[in-house]
């Protein structure tokens, strides 16, 4: 499969790019700083340029089968960039391509899953960073694209347990799980509809 990748210079895009072309995919990245991204795997075609640019990422795009998105905020202050990069992404997409996005625990209305002193949290500390996915995942909904949105707890950086929970309802049963494990579930699901046009939680 033809898979494009955003946020390859980002824990979980990273280990997403690594994973697909183990899997066999051939995988296109659009990075703004080539040297961020280190040495890929062979075989990966690289972009340079700017996910808000209408035109870099309709080169990254052109004739892809599968995108996934792991475009990550760099603070905790005010940005619409998640939004703003996400909105391009859906824009050059035609109707039907598959995208796997990734989101936070927190956005769409899903602070409920977790325990109230986590809600409290979520709603002080990361309301700026919940309000830009909200915008991606509002643009991401509104499009005509077979999309999954991957809403994470806390990512961290330890060895990857092998599983992901994943929750479509109710409470989440923990606050970490590893990028290493949320990269193998979006390549896991580039091309498995079962959680299409859904969004779910990752613990």
């Amino acid at each position: 499969m033809r898979v494009t990748i955003f946020g390859a210079t980002g824990g979980v895009g990273g280990a997403a790019m690594r994973e697909a072309v183990a899997a066999g995919h051939d995988v296109t990245v659009l990075v703004r700083d080539q040297a961020k991204l280190g040495s890929p795997p062979a075989g990966v075609h690289v972009e340079v340029g700017d996910a808000r640019d209408p035109q870099a990422v309709g080169r990254a795009v052109a004739g892809t089968e599968a995108v996934i998105s792991a475009i990550g905020g760099s603070s905790l202050g005010r940005s619409t960039v998640i939004t703003e990069c996400v909105s391009t992404i859906v824009a050059a997409l035609p109707a039907g391509t598959r995208l796997l996005a990734v989101s936070t625990v927190g956005a769409g209305g899903s602070a409920n899953q977790m325990p109230l002193p986590v809600r409290t949290m979520l709603g002080v500390v990361l309301r700026n960073a919940i309000a830009d996915h909200d915008g991606q995942e509002r643009a991401i909904r509104a499009s005509e694209l077979d999309w999954t949105i991957a809403r994470c707890v806390g990512l961290t950086d330890e060895p990857a347990r092998g599983e992901v929970h994943v929750l479509t309802e109710g409470r989440v049963g923990g606050s970490r799980v590893p990028r290493a494990d949320v990269a193998a579930w979006l390549v896991a699901n580039l091309a498995d509809p079962t959680y299409s046009r859904a969004a779910v939680t990752l613990w």
